[in-house]
């Protein structure tokens, strides 16, 4: 599994929460856990959590959530924020993972990621019985939304977004049911277009 050079978001992590699009993703976590059920004494990961967009927002609801992603300076960010029930771990997930959990989020991460097959099935195997995914990224989009082909390269996209039909069938092969797509949000990009995100949900039965 390739991940991205951290060094974009490393240079970013400071004023991350007041970009553009980090304002409009703003209103993503509470439409994320309109469909997420979760209990109080839940264990959840933030996958490619960056300055704690979803994991600050779960935090209130339960027990322990662990923020992963690539970045020590994304990380650092969130650490400041001081929700002691956050756990950072600076971590490539190609690596796995040493604990198991009852839900696993992600929002605008899978992308990055080069091989979404052997991602899903990772987050399949860290998920207890009946642990639920809750994933926010882009419909298959034409190269764009992040920019020039550069620009693409400088943030390590793997993928220009993704089609729910292809995805599904990843999912389903990862061993997860019950999955489920639908449009929470339009990204206004400088371009002057809108760019659909779907939230991805499912189950480990």
């Amino acid at each position: 599994m390739t991940t991205p050079s951290t060094t974009h978001f490393d240079t970013a992590a400071r004023d991350w929460d007041q970009r553009p699009t980090s304002l409009q993703l703003a209103a993503i976590p509470e439409r994320l856990l309109a469909q997420l059920p979760l209990q109080a004494s839940d264990h959840v990961l933030d996958f490619g959590a960056g300055t704690g967009l979803l994991s600050t927002a779960i935090a209130p609801r339960v027990a322990q959530v662990t923020a992963l992603d690539m970045s020590a300076a994304m990380l650092q960010v969130l650490d400041e924020k001081g929700f002691a029930n956050i756990t950072t771990r600076q971590q490539d997930i190609s690596t796995g993972l040493p604990e198991q959990y009852h839900a696993i989020v992600s929002c605008m991460a899978m992308h990055h990621v080069a091989d979404t097959a052997a991602l899903l099935h990772t987050f399949a195997a860290a998920l207890h019985s009946g642990g639920r995914i809750a994933l926010v990224d882009l419909y298959q989009e034409d190269g764009s939304f992040h920019g020039d082909a550069a620009a693409n390269a400088a943030k390590g996209v793997q993928h220009f977004g993704f089609a729910p039909d292809s995805l599904r069938v990843l999912a389903e092969q990862a061993g997860l049911v019950d999955i489920t797509f639908g449009e929470i949000l339009r990204l206004q990009q400088h371009n002057g277009r809108a760019y659909p995100l779907f939230l991805m949900t499912g189950r480990k039965p």
